[in-house]
């Protein structure tokens, strides 16, 4: 504890510590590690806290007393594997994990997800909704909570259940056992569900796919009967619902603003269905997500950007929330956990001067106290800077960039780049801490990640220019960063190599295809490789009007009535114009791009003649979940690049 409360008043006071370079790098391990401490939450009395903490090849769940600063309690998470942790009560909390599996009744591998209470008095762990009635035995998202019995230990969780076809009702489910029961039944068309403060169904949202119709539905308690509010023709929903307002008379809808062009927040009245506002909005940003309670009463919102902000109806809570991000100047601090009165406040914290930590500061806004630094073996002063920019594509829209690199680098000037665009590609890079990023600026190499257009976070106009420029105008402005950094003299031209997963996998072998003069080598891991084949697994999976399919044919093209376009935006089609070297690396239990991509393009590059490493990676999935496979995938990337820059 001594070096981390040292650590935070260097934080406060911004010092500025010697040459960390000078000391010697951090292994290459420290970069691939799992964070040390994540998914941090306090408890609704703000007493406690937990968090997945994972050292020595421990992984535990740890519940601290916020006073003392000790453990509690904790418990083996080996075997769940928590994405997501949350309290529900000071004794109870519950765990959401998810696993790649292969059953008979699914045609193929899918992430199966299960829900889990943590008892801390006992440290009992149990499986939720194992013995549910009715329940669909195969089902992902499971765990989501939309509401708490009052009173008592017991949670709304939506699940589907077994009818033909599954249907999305509300189950109750008793934390301190495995039983669970339908307490509310869907349709086969709902989508999601809103619940009173008594937990009853409040507001019911079903969304049709085969007649594209998007409804709401206010529910009376006494009769079940559903009144119609709200019904639109489309063929993907207008807006998303994400909670209720505090006295539970109007939905919280975020929404496209027609005069920004920023998704914006909206109300729908639950007694006619009229649509107001927008009531938080700005002109430069969109908002990302809602701040809700248990029962998803909506509280503020956080913008999207960079760096979180916040906005909130208490102005008093607004401006704590502003106060203390402004004394952690510097970093990036993401408001991940609150109490009911917001007197505590949770955040994780990573970049500028911190390699990570979970934090959290009294109602006093007294000295922060620090549950856990993230990655204690990269110090805080070996943190690569990380500089917001931005550059002008060749048709004049402007891209938003991050740009990785030590400073004694910078001053020496043409270092060798590294691009890296994100995956999605509706998604965005944030400020903080890219193990991948800074692992490569720590040794000597600048880092470009790129918000090329079809990029969502920074307006619809941004995410609108993507639409049907995969392959083209969105490869295009990857190009434009390169030369923007070579103009800038930061970057040397002959050394220029692409990295990426999933889209940005894609965009890196796009990149070794149509601008093959230009990069000196490429690596894409769980990459699409084969447009028309991911359309046809999508269709295959589900069905031929879903509204995934829709999203596709408005993003990429339709598989069937333009799948020439698609193949002529395909790596896969065009190995043969290839001239770097090429590593592909792809998780054989990945559920989101199939295994099967990265096969074809390395047949289709074997068969070309070209220079082409596989590395399948077993075991793992598409996001790098497991420690040892990114680790893996890291030493398989330096060498590689190493290699070839």
């Amino acid at each position: 504890m001594t070096r981390m409360k040292g650590a935070i008043v260097a934080w406060l006071l911004l010092a500025a510590g010697e040459n960390a370079w000078a000391q010697g790098l951090p292994p290459l391990e420290a970069y691939g590690r799992l964070p040390e401490v994540d998914l941090c939450e306090l408890s609704p009395s703000g007493n406690r806290a937990v968090s997945r903490v994972t050292s020595n090849g421990r992984d535990l769940i740890v519940v601290f007393d916020l006073e003392t600063m000790q453990p509690v309690t904790a418990a083996d998470a080996a075997d769940v594997n928590p994405r997501y942790i949350r309290f529900v009560d000071d004794d109870s909390v519950v765990l959401v994990a998810g696993q790649t599996i292969r059953t008979m009744a699914v045609r193929n591998s899918f992430d199966y997800s299960s829900a889990y209470s943590f008892d801390v008095n006992t440290k009992e762990i149990r499986v939720l909704l194992k013995r549910a009635q009715d329940m669909f035995p195969y089902q992902s998202g499971l765990g989501r909570i939309v509401g708490m019995d009052p009173g008592s230990s017991t949670v709304f969780m939506p699940a589907y259940i077994d009818t033909k076809p599954p249907s999305l009702g509300v189950y109750k489910a008793r934390l301190d056992s495995s039983r669970a029961r339908v307490a509310h039944k869907g349709n086969t068309h709902t989508i999601d569900w809103f619940l009173d403060a008594d937990g009853e169904p409040l507001v019911r949202e079903d969304f049709n796919d085969n007649a594209n119709v998007h409804e709401i539905y206010v529910l009376d308690n006494d009769t079940r009967r559903g009144r119609l509010i709200y019904d639109e023709e489309t063929a993907l929903p207008s807006f998303s619902t994400v909670g209720l307002t505090k006295a539970r008379d109007a939905l919280v809808l975020l929404a496209r603003n027609a005069d920004t062009d920023m998704h914006s927040y909206f109300l729908m009245d639950l007694v006619d269905g009229s649509i107001s506002g927008p009531v938080f909005e700005d002109p430069e940003r969109d908002i990302a997500g809602v701040i809700t309670d248990i029962n998803r009463v909506v509280h503020g919102v956080v913008y999207s950007g960079f760096t979180p902000t916040y906005a909130f109806f208490d102005k008093t809570v607004e401006e704590r929330v502003a106060t203390i991000q402004r004394r952690l100047k510097g970093v990036s601090a993401r408001l991940v956990s609150w109490t009911a009165d917001f007197g505590r406040l949770m955040f994780e914290i990573e970049g500028g001067w911190s390699a990570g930590a979970c934090i959290f500061f009294d109602d006093a806004l007294g000295a922060p106290k620090a549950l856990g630094q993230m990655r204690s073996s990269i110090d805080d002063s070996q943190v690569v800077p990380v500089e917001i920019s931005a550059y002008e594509a060749r048709d004049g829209l402007t891209i938003p960039a991050l740009v990785t690199a030590r400073e004694d680098v910078r001053e020496a000037g043409t270092a060798p780049l590294i691009v890296m665009p994100h995956g999605g590609p509706r998604s965005y890079d944030r400020y903080g801490f890219d193990w991948m990023a800074q692992y490569f600026a720590s040794r000597g190499y600048v880092v470009l990640q790129p918000q090329f257009r079809g990029s969502s976070g920074f307006g619809g106009g941004l995410l609108d220019a993507g639409d049907g420029e995969w392959g083209a105008k969105m490869q295009s402005d990857l190009d434009d960063g390169v030369d923007f950094l070579v103009a800038e003299g930061i970057a040397d031209p002959d050394r220029v190599c692409i990295v990426g997963g999933s889209y940005g996998g894609y965009a890196a072998l796009a990149a070794g295809a149509f601008s093959p003069d230009m990069y000196k080598c490429v690596v894409a891991f769980a990459p699409v490789t084969d447009i028309r084949q991911m359309l046809r697994q999508e269709k295959r999976e589900h069905g031929k009007r879903d509204w995934v399919l829709d999203y596709w044919e408005k993003r990429v093209g339709a598989e069937e009535s333009e799948k020439d376009i698609l193949a002529s935006i395909s790596p896969a089609y065009h190995a043969d114009a290839f001239k770097a070297p090429v590593l592909l690396l792809h998780g054989k239990n990945d559920t989101v791009v199939r295994f099967d991509q990265s096969k074809r393009m390395e047949k289709a590059l074997r068969k070309a003649g070209k220079d082409v490493t596989f590395v399948q990676l077993k075991g793992e999935d598409h996001w790098l979940t497991q420690e040892e496979t990114r680790i893996e995938t890291l030493r398989a990337m330096a060498a590689f690049i190493e290699k070839h820059l």
